[in-house]
């Protein structure tokens, strides 16, 4: 079955829409539209520098010339569109303030307080993300601790430092893998000094059995020639084992022991301090860890209840009141065993403090052998 040609009239309609929708079609440029003349003479010499000339204050103007600097590099024609219609508005709205329009002046006068918040606010926070970043390095820092990171094949003489600084341990990560690509690489450079001397054995033991057809001897004849780069890289090699050695045997400077020392006494200064501070009643970190701890499971399986309530209490940090008490009783080492004496009140006062005493458990007892009613009926009233 043949298929009959379009008729002239039906190729002229065809002709007539594909030119109908070609102008439709967006142009495809061979450059980026920011790249061409007829972008850029309109855009730098009459937006831009009409902006630049009508902005009514030095803060718009500013604003405006950072609106065109991040913008610079658009390339979409879309974005670019949007950008030149929104510097356009502006444009309008400028000449219209310089004209005497009340409504635009109103309008920049907005703008411009707009800006200016918004750069006091952007200040702010610029001042807030400044004083928090400073703590997290404070919070991070590292900080002697009075103990030695001994020289081994991989570092020098150190300081141990909590938390560990990243460019140290990055250090001893990278020369660990360096040791171990370099092992690997001398077993390989051995194995090929023995992989030579195993062909030169070859070619003589081959020369002395096969003696009517001669051979060029590749190996016996040039043993230096393959040798040589071997030893070569194997001399380099043994430089970086003996570099790492030294290393290992490195002492310590003596400023840097005296260092480390100064820090271990601050250490111990500190945690005096912080205990002084746990007997005047502050609850630190350390205080609340070990009053949450308990005996161990074997131990606190055969512990009465008694004596678990009794461990609970002597955990606490003080060493007076009821407390002190438990803690003489279980046999605890106090640093001021007679400082349980200042209840007892100063001596010029002991007596009034014991007749006061005395008064009390007697009304406690008179109290006591009395029915509860009667107790109630005869109480003073609360004023």
């Amino acid at each position: 079955m043949t298929v009959p040609l379009p008729s002239l009239e039906s190729l002229a309609h065809r002709a007539r829409l594909a030119a109908l929708i070609s102008e439709l079609r967006p142009t495809h440029f061979r450059a980026p539209l920011t790249r061409l003349e007829a972008h850029r003479i309109p855009t730098l010499w009459s937006l831009y520098r009409g902006i630049m000339r009508d902005a009514p204050s030095e803060t718009i103007r500013a604003h405006m010339r950072e609106f065109f600097h991040t913008r610079r590099n658009i390339r979409e024609q879309g974005a670019v569109t949007r950008a030149l219609k929104i510097a356009h508005r502006r444009w309008d709205v400028f000449r219209k303030a310089r004209d005497g329009d009340e409504r635009a002046e109103a309008i920049c006068m907005r703008y411009h307080r707009m800006i200016r918040n918004a750069a006091l606010q952007d200040e702010a926070d610029a001042v807030y993300q400044a004083e928090l970043e400073w703590l997290e390095r404070q919070r991070t820092r590292p900080v002697l601790t009075g103990a030695y990171l001994k020289p081994t094949l991989f570092n020098g003489p150190l300081p141990r430092l909590r938390p560990q600084p990243l460019h140290i341990t990055g250090m001893i990560v990278a020369r660990r893998k360096a040791r171990e690509r370099r092992t690997a690489r001398h077993e390989m450079l051995r194995e090929q000094t023995q992989l030579v001397e195993v062909e030169r054995s070859f070619e003589l033991a081959l020369e002395k059995n096969v003696k009517e057809a001669p051979f060029e001897r590749a190996f016996a004849d040039n043993l230096g020639s393959w040798r040589g780069p071997i030893n070569d890289d194997l001399k380099e090699l043994g430089k970086s084992f003996e570099r790492e050695k030294k290393r290992a045997r490195t002492p310590y400077p003596p400023e840097l022991l005296e260092q480390i020392k100064a820090a271990r006494r601050a250490k111990v200064e500190n945690k005096t301090r912080e205990r002084e501070r746990e007997r005047r009643g502050e609850m630190t970190k350390r205080l609340l860890r070990q009053m949450r701890q308990t005996p161990p499971a074997h131990r606190l399986a055969l512990m009465s209840p008694r004596e678990r309530r009794l461990d609970a209490i002597a955990r606490g940090a003080s060493e007076v009141g009821y407390v002190g008490q438990v803690k003489r009783e279980l046999g605890f080492k106090l640093r001021d065993p007679d400082a349980w004496e200042v209840e007892l009140g100063r001596p010029e006062n002991r007596e009034m403090l014991d007749r006061m005493a005395q008064e009390i458990e007697e009304e406690n007892a008179r109290r006591r052998s009395k029915p509860l009613d009667e107790n109630t009926d005869n109480a003073e009233p609360l004023s």
